[in-house]
């Protein structure tokens, strides 16, 4: 199912069946948060923000922010 929701074409996607972020209003402890998050946006990877398609994605591999964040410190970038 995960992969079902990570894997949908933002081209085939019907803007009007997407639920809109701004509608979700968890007040919870973080657990019960991303959880409520989940349930009320219905698929965490593809929703609406203002009216905006928004896809999510993440890498498999490679470095995290803070070692890339680092990286470009030191690199004086």
């Amino acid at each position: 199912m995960t992969e079902v929701m990570k894997d949908i074409d933002l081209r085939k996607v019907d803007k009007a069946a997407l639920r809109d972020c701004s509608t979700v209003h968890p007040e919870a402890p973080t657990e019960e948060r991303i959880r409520a998050w989940i349930e009320q946006l219905g698929n965490p990877y593809v929703y609406l923000d203002g009216g905006v398609v928004v896809k999510l994605s993440f890498a498999n591999r490679g470095e995290t922010i803070e070692e890339r964040i680092n990286s470009l410190y030191l690199a004086g970038t």
